[in-house]
């Protein structure tokens, strides 16, 4: 059976619950109540804004498992912001900047100046947003981290996601400093960390027609260039994307202070995001532009967490597995897990919206928490939050026998999560 299969259900289910308001409609509304929103994965962390679930009569927490988007960052490289900075100045030395032009300009210097020599690092914010995750974990569930538990962490070899780590790992010494923490970033680990599929084992398409025609059909930048040039002939449009990434960007730098989304119209944001969103889907999700097979290039690490929480279950060695990676990952694994029905196959580009938004699931910090708990009898359960919000898997959650309701909150048992996860690995091309 497909990965596809799989997942034809859950699309329709997904989008007969829309209801009357469209999923653009309602993307549109949040971005003008909120225009953070349409930052997507360049959003700051949201402080959740849930408790952790009770825990059920007789289970105990004994173990949780991990995936960590790092903190926020600082863009990628020095390009990123020399490209419109270069762009303003000249403009400026020919005195075809607008008053806002000018205004833009100095509000970019000040961007620029701070990012030097800084590109891709993890940001103070950044680090601070790994800790307070990591002690509000420590508060959720102290009984994992009693007295001498062990705990695993591991980080992909780039140095900001290596620094989350170090923060996330210091702030739970902090919380109780009798914790046997193994930390480490190598090569070894990357075949499940961040595989990349160089040898085209899973199957891929360029889609870049695709998303050029989305974006020439979506995005007008028209209005925003006369506002900051006073003649925008022959300027390149790109510049108005180049903007909208620096300006989702720099609220979790430490030139929060300074902004641009007084620059953009809510129409102008919704569309931006709109095309940055269908591009994360058909690189990322369940996309049959790209025969459903992009979710399996995280199958190594999808087998490896199986595997990790198998032993905690029967040497309980470890109380913890930390790991600390990147957006792509994390989203294309909570696709491959069908996490909250991010498994959904949608065809219609203007439905990707209705079970993808990229704001929800990979702001920078982003992370899955997969909590395991047991009971006297051995029983199994887990109980998932993405972004430290209860998160949902498509299968049966548990009831203890001879009651009705077992909890508000949605636990699994673990050998239902383990055989549906199996079975979508089945069609994995990648081999053991």
């Amino acid at each position: 059976m497909s990965f596809s299969k799989y997942c034809t259900v859950i699309s329709a289910a997904v989008i007969l619950s829309a209801g009357t308001i469209s999923a653009q409609e309602s993307l549109r509304q949040r971005i003008a109540e909120n225009p953070l929103v349409a930052a997507g994965n360049g959003n700051v962390y949201p402080v959740p804004d849930q408790e952790a679930p009770k825990t059920l009569k007789g289970f105990k927490p004994f173990y949780i498992s991990h995936y960590s988007r790092h903190g926020s960052r600082w863009l990628i490289s020095r390009a990123d912001y020399q490209r419109p900075m270069s762009v303003l100045q000249e403009q400026y030395k020919r005195g075809n900047l607008t008053t806002l032009g000018e205004d833009m300009m100095h509000r970019l210097e000040i961007v620029c100046q701070a990012a030097e020599s800084r590109y891709e690092e993890l940001t103070v914010k950044g680090a601070q947003q790994q800790r307070d995750i990591a002690r509000r974990m420590f508060n959720n569930y102290p009984e994992v981290f009693d007295k001498g538990a062990k705990v695993r962490a591991r980080s992909t070899i780039v140095i900001r996601c290596i620094l989350s780590m170090n923060a996330f790992t210091n702030a739970l010494s902090g919380c109780n400093n009798t914790l046997d923490i193994n930390a480490d970033a190598s090569k070894h680990d990357m075949y499940y960390m961040n595989w990349h599929d160089q040898e085209h084992i899973v199957p891929d398409k360029d889609m870049r027609a695709v998303t050029d025609s989305i974006n020439k059909a979506n995005i007008h930048p028209e209005r925003f260039m006369s506002s900051i040039f006073k003649n925008p002939e022959g300027i390149s449009q790109s510049f108005f994307s180049e903007m909208y990434m620096i300006c989702g960007n720099v609220q979790g730098t430490t030139v929060s202070e300074v902004s641009f989304w007084d620059l953009f119209t809510t129409d102008e944001l919704y569309s931006l995001y709109y095309c940055s969103n269908a591009g994360w889907y058909f690189n990322h999700g369940n996309s049959p532009a790209k025969n459903n097979m992009r979710p399996f290039v995280q199958t190594n690490l999808l087998r490896t967490i199986i595997a990790q929480a198998d032993n905690a279950i029967g040497d309980g060695e470890f109380a913890a597995d930390l790991r600390f990676g990147h957006d792509g990952n994390l989203s294309s694994l909570v696709t491959l897990m069908n996490i909250n029905g991010l498994g959904a196959s949608v065809k219609e580009i203007d439905r990707i919206s209705e079970v993808w938004s990229i704001t929800d699931i990979i702001p920078m910090a982003a992370n899955l928490q997969m909590v395991f708990y047991r009971n006297k009898a051995g029983e199994v359960i887990v109980h998932f939050a993405l972004n430290e919000k209860e998160a949902t898997l498509p299968i049966d959650t548990y009831q203890p026998a001879g009651t009705k309701k077992s909890s508000n909150a949605k636990f699994y048992r673990w050998s239902d999560v383990k055989s549906y996860w199996n079975g979508i690995l089945a069609c994995s091309p990648v081999k053991d």
